[in-house]
């Protein structure tokens, strides 16, 4: 069986990588639904870190996009829509969990990834 994490990447503010106290720990509910993570720059970067960060991540979406890949995007960071829209991906659909629980739900409403659907079909 395939490890269906590299078909699901969310793409995550900081602040769900790296919660406040008493904050949303929002790898451990992407780690309990099989999502892979590609953490934002905290927003405490410089703006040209922060920018040449994002166009590296906005390229790789692109590419994993073209492969059958589902992406999401937990929480919100500055640039970001920019930065896809130079490679030509829509801003995936997106959350700002108050919640585990909420979080969760979001996704495990998100439909398969085409990947998943193409790896089930060659295995058949």
């Amino acid at each position: 069986m395939s490890d269906e994490r590299s078909y699901r990447v969310a793409l995550v503010a900081d602040r769900y990588v790296n919660p406040a106290p008493g904050g949303l720990d929002g790898l451990a509910v992407l780690t309990a639904a099989n999502w892979g993570v590609m953490q934002l720059p905290d927003d405490a970067y410089p703006g040209e870190v922060a920018r040449l960060l994002l166009a590296e991540i906005a390229e790789q979406v692109e590419e994993f996009s073209r492969h059958g890949y589902a992406f999401v995007l937990v929480g919100e960071r500055a640039g970001l829509d920019q930065a896809l829209a130079l490679v030509g991906v829509a801003v995936p659909p997106r959350i700002e969990p108050a919640s585990a629980d909420e979080l969760g739900e979001f996704l495990a409403g998100q439909p398969v990834p085409p990947a998943v659907d193409a790896a089930t079909s060659a295995r058949e």
